[in-house]
């Protein structure tokens, strides 16, 4: 198959994947990160990243294609570290390895959630914001001035990678879903405790402050709602969270705090019209029953769990996958890794609903054996064809398992945040025949730089 023909193809398999559709193989993403494909190319993992430009992708994409087997684009996320430069972060910081993570802190007290529950986003921007980032900390003239560079370091960057992907993306077939068609969703829990309180502290306030731990959540849902809508509407996108919390829990917990907000933000997801992508963060088999309660067509990447008891429980009703081992990629035989690889396709295969991908990306060189990684994919992508290809997974009505909480919140509003009806009040237009094209520019640019505070 030539390229387009590929992308096509590959394109089919997703739609099928997410519309409920048999598709004719077993859809497959590779586990790849970005920091890998730089390690793998011969290039400093740190330099590197402060100099991306659309050639130098492409020389290391095309590197990585000697591994990269998978049906998608090769990159869905890249830290900055220069974007991060001008904010003098303190949320995510480079080691000496080039590697960028997520430092244990806390920046928010304890005796902070009346403040937090008044006003979720004016807090975040006052108090929190200054705290997490040191260049916004110097006044108010350093804070624009650095919130400006670190807005244009981040757009520049943005730009490089989806050249260079798009590049990538022609030359091979890949399928990627409809710009703007994918958002980063978070969920209260999670978002609290990354955010705010960090993870050392937020077990104290469920056990001292259990009922303003529980108000704060309410109180920051019209503001994730508000943060997770979509440009762009489509079957093919999604809403994505990346839990962290839940499998730290235990059951009772886990019950009165975190599933009450993460069940209605994914039926509220639902509700609009987007799917939503969740990646489980560590093992949820305990938690399969309350996964059922979810909408129909939700995508769950699991990276531990019992994977026969996903597909008995979940199978007809949530996209399945993850569950493959990374780390037996680096030290097992090839055989091995080829029978687990069987093993799993055996168990989640049947009926559709899923697609291949590892329980977690790579990272380092040393993550995986590549020999053993290319024998796993191409296993794969050569056995996992279907025989009842177009047959629907169930008949099943996705409308009829969709909860409706959206009537529950208000629509989220910020001092901060202004609309261009109310903008025009101060500024109004000096014709009527530029009023449609400032409102388009004056929206264009609130919604880059509300989703970067």
């Amino acid at each position: 198959m030539n390229a387009k023909a590929l992308r096509e193809f590959r394109t089919k398999l997703f739609t099928d994947l997410y519309t409920g559709i048999i598709p004719e193989r077993i859809p497959v993403q590779d586990s790849l990160q970005i920091e890998y494909y730089i390690q793998y190319a011969g290039k400093d993992l740190m330099t590197t990243q402060y100099c991306y430009t659309t050639e130098l992708l492409v020389e290391i994409l095309e590197k990585g294609r000697e591994v990269a087997r998978g049906d998608t684009v090769p990159i869905a996320f890249a830290r900055n570290p220069i974007a991060m430069m001008f904010q003098q972060s303190l949320v995510n910081e480079m080691s000496k390895t080039g590697m960028i993570q997520h430092p244990e802190r806390s920046f928010m007290g304890a005796d902070e959630y009346d403040e937090l529950i008044k006003n979720p986003h004016d807090f975040l921007l006052e108090k929190l914001a200054p705290r997490m980032n040191r260049g916004y900390a110097k006044g108010e003239v350093h804070r624009a001035l650095n919130f400006a560079k670190y807005v244009l370091a981040t757009l520049d960057t943005e730009k490089e990678f989806a050249a260079a992907t798009a590049i990538i993306q022609e030359r091979y077939g890949l399928f990627s879903p409809p710009p703007g068609s994918n958002a980063l969703q978070a969920v209260p829990f999670d978002f609290i405790t990354d955010m705010y309180r960090g993870f050392s502290q937020i077990p104290l306030d469920m056990r001292r402050q259990p009922e303003k731990l529980l108000q704060a959540m309410e109180a920051v849902m019209p503001y994730l709602i508000y943060l997770g809508r979509e440009k762009v509407k489509s079957p093919l996108g999604a809403n994505m969270i990346m839990t962290h919390m839940a499998a730290f829990l235990n059951t009772k917990d886990f019950e009165k705090f975190y599933w009450p907000t993460f069940y209605k933000i994914c039926h509220i997801c639902a509700e609009r019209g987007q799917a939503v992508s969740i990646f489980l963060e560590g093992d949820w088999t305990r938690f399969i029953d309350y996964l059922q309660e979810l909408p129909q067509g939700t995508r769950l990447y699991m990276e531990y769990g019992d994977p026969r008891k996903f597909k008995d429980k979940l199978g007809k009703k949530m996209v399945l996958g993850g569950f493959y081992p990374l780390t037996l990629l680096k030290n097992a035989t090839k055989e091995k890794c080829i029978d687990k690889a069987k093993e799993l396709i055996d168990i989640l295969a049947p009926g559709g609903n899923y697609y291949f991908t590892c329980d977690k990306g790579a990272l380092n060189l040393n993550d995986i054996n590549p020999e053993n990684y290319i024998a796993v994919m191409e296993y794969v992508l050569e056995n996992g064809k279907y025989d009842n290809a177009g047959e629907p997974v169930t008949t099943a009505k996705k409308e009829d398992s969709i909860k409706k909480f959206s009537h529950l919140y208000p629509e989220f509003k910020s001092q901060y945040i202004v609309s261009f009806d109310d903008f025009k009040k101060e500024y109004p237009p000096v014709s009527e025949k530029i009023e449609a094209l400032m409102r388009a520019a004056y929206e264009k640019y609130s919604a880059i730089v509300d989703f970067m505070m």
